[in-house]
């Protein structure tokens, strides 16, 4: 062999050991060390020496790969047809070679171009037979992907059962994603919580959708957009007419669709969405472009990995290089510290961003970041802004390696990391200054005591003059003390106590709430309280009690009874009842017990006519009534909308329990 082909060897060997370790971060831990269109560079550079050199290509090659492998822990399902990737570029002359390609495939044929956003999301294929659900199964390698039916069920807006009778099995295939709102809405939740926020929603949407733990997908809703519809009885003659089904039997499908007869209307589509991709509800990272006619699409025909009748276009990244100042590690409220990277200021996607987290030890190491690097910033799904890449080739040899933090920033204890875990935490809860400000806002917040002149601003000051190091001392507080105070005017001092004072009156579940016991949301806090109805009571409670409520599953149920065990929180517990806290449901009991549908248990399933979804549970509660999430002999009532889950509707005729409509619930508080 001579030296040069030796050297290309050696680098067809390292792209692929450096492809399958990315493949395995991205599929199988839900991390993204590099940025999609770095990947796709990776991929293509390997790709070409393949073909170049086919001799010294690798057997189970990345470029043979379609996705990802098995996930142990599901059931292993072959797909009817394979599920193939598409052929990406990020060149428009690609775009126009494609549609010439095309068109010499298939002289003297009038073609038209389905156009449609490229969701950045997770492909799935849902089986239906006899009109009901089968399965839903992820793409895998494209021939086998992972059964993930009962997630999916938990998250997914899609019909369960099909009512119209033309249609009884096909297979529908489409894009599973989480939509901007809901993933900025749960990062904000974990900010307030002192945990790590999501890099990504795609990242996240993978992980909700493969989870083991089925407490993790409660509460995450995910958006589903199908783009294909396949069955033998009843075949589509072209992509539009697949498409207008889906929205037909009840399937949401990816808006603003159009078709296209040439390159310039192709890319005058491409450049608008471009343009404008921030508007839509859900993240895309390009187009696809398919050819419309069925037909047309089956003579074209396909590769081993993909079809030749459609190519993606990928944007490239919001991505931009800056110079690493320093990084700094950040103690959130639950103890848990974060690396945060420090750079030069600079615009990118249209704001200037100066700083973006790193996320944890093990993420630090693997960017293996130098000060004075120059780094690449992206915003990840255009929202989060994320370190993606460093140019190794302009670091400074002077410059110092960044290692992960062995002590607390804030209090200098060493800090620990449990086992199983990538985060290190703060042990020190009782004298750590950032948890202890992190856990006096969370119990201030609105949604808690609702203290409202009890800002970061004036935290950072009671904390620093030592008049609160704790919620207790909040209700401690004496005018006297806080006049001296620099910024502390007679107008916000009194404004302050009388929030602080109201604050008493807040109810059980809003206290338990406040408490601030990781990973206890305000819903979990509410069913606490409406179940075991007093702070006494909750403080009796063993594992398995806690285990029996609605979405309180191992991890929570832990976390509540370390928050009880610990001497430091049942001292504050003793204060904050001194202070007059509502520690007790007894006046909310009162009323609840005259309340139409008073210890009354509903789960509901369907599309409702005259409510949301959101909108019906807050009727029922208001009545009274509560909501459980599954079908078991717990139940009073299955309220049942259009397009209900059939296995709901099966188990709750076989337990009896009487099935409503939303008239019906009506009925019943009147």
């Amino acid at each position: 062999m001579q030296p040069s082909e030796l050297a290309i060897g050696n680098e067809i060997k390292r792209l692929v050991h450096l492809i399958k370790h990315q493949n395995e971060n991205y599929f199988q831990k839900g991390i993204s060390e590099i940025s999609d269109y770095e990947y796709d560079q990776l991929l293509k550079r390997l790709s070409l020496l393949e073909e170049a050199y086919p001799h010294l290509k690798q057997s189970h090659s990345p470029t043979e790969a379609l996705g990802e492998r098995p996930i142990p822990g599901f059931s292993l399902v072959y797909h009817q047809a394979p599920m193939l990737s598409l052929a990406k570029t990020y060149l428009e002359e690609e775009i126009a070679q494609f549609v010439t390609r095309v068109n010499k495939i298939l002289p003297g044929s009038s073609i038209d171009f389905l156009c449609e956003p490229k969701i950045d999301g997770m492909a799935l294929s849902i089986v239906y037979e006899q009109g009901k659900l089968v399965r839903v199964v992820t793409r895998g390698d494209g021939e086998k992907g992972d059964d993930i039916t009962r997630n999916a069920i938990k998250c997914l807006p899609f019909p369960k059962t099909i009512e119209d009778f033309s249609y009884q099995s096909f297979e529908v295939r489409g894009e599973a994603c989480m939509p901007k709102a809901v993933f900025e809405a749960l990062n904000n939740v974990r900010k307030e919580q002192g945990e790590a926020l999501w890099a990504n929603p795609r990242n996240i949407t993978a992980g909700t959708l493969k989870t083991l733990d089925i407490d993790l997908v409660k509460g995450r809703s995910l958006a589903f957009y199908g783009y294909s519809f396949y069955s033998q009885a009843h075949p589509c003659a072209t992509q539009q007419e697949g498409l207008a089904l889906l929205s037909k039997l009840g399937f949401a499908t990816a808006p603003f669709y159009k078709l296209c007869s040439n390159t310039t209307e192709i890319m005058a589509y491409i450049h608008y969405w471009g343009q404008h991709k921030d508007e839509l509800p859900f993240g895309i990272d390009g187009i696809v472009i398919k050819v419309n006619d069925l037909t047309q699409q089956t003579a074209i025909g396909m590769t081993s990995t993909s079809p030749r009748w459609a190519i993606a276009y990928k944007y490239q990244p919001d991505m931009a290089h800056s110079i690493l100042e320093k990084v700094t590690f950040q103690v959130g409220r639950t103890g848990v510290v974060t690396p945060i990277a420090h750079f030069q200021p600079m615009a990118l996607a249209g704001t200037m961003v100066r700083r973006a987290s790193l996320y944890n030890a093990d993420a630090l190491a693997k960017k293996d970041l130098y000060v004075g690097d120059t780094i690449f910033i992206e915003k990840g799904g255009g929202i989060i802004p994320k370190v993606v890449g460093v140019d190794v080739t302009r670091r400074v040899k002077t410059s110092m390696p960044i290692a992960f933090a062995q002590i607390c920033p804030a209090c200098h204890t060493v800090l620990q990391r449990e086992e199983g875990t990538v985060a290190y935490y703060c042990p020190n809860k009782q004298q750590c200054l950032p948890q202890l400000k992190g856990a006096l806002l969370h119990f201030a917040h609105r949604k808690a005591m609702d203290i409202d002149s009890l800002g970061p601003k004036t935290v950072e000051a009671l904390c620093k003059a030592k008049l609160v190091t704790t919620a207790v001392d909040l209700y401690t507080l004496r005018y006297e003390e806080m006049r001296s105070l620099e910024g502390f005017q007679q107008v916000m001092i009194q404004k302050l106590l009388s929030n602080i004072k109201s604050s008493k009156s807040k109810s059980f579940d809003k206290v338990v709430f406040a408490l601030g016991i990781q990973y206890v949301g305000e819903t979990v806090a509410k069913k606490l309280a409406l179940y075991f109805k007093s702070m006494a009571r909750l403080q009796r409670v063993t594992i398995t009690e806690l285990l029996q409520l609605p979405d309180v599953g191992e991890k929570i149920a832990q976390s509540i009874m370390d928050y009880l065990q610990d001497p430091f929180q049942q001292a504050i517990l003793v204060g904050l009842q001194k202070a007059g806290l509502q520690f007790a449901m007894q006046e909310e009991l009162v009323l609840h017990s005259k309340l139409p549908l008073a210890s009354k248990k509903f789960v509901i399933t369907g599309i409702f006519q005259q409510f949301t979804r959101q909108e019906l549970i807050k009727y029922i509660e208001q009545a009274g009534g509560t909501l459980l999430s599954s079908i078991s002999d717990k139940v009073d009532y299955l309220v049942v909308g259009s397009k209900a889950g059939s296995s709901k509707l099966a188990k709750a005729k076989t337990l009896a329990i009487p099935i409503l409509g939303e008239n019906d619930i009506a009925r019943l508080v009147l």
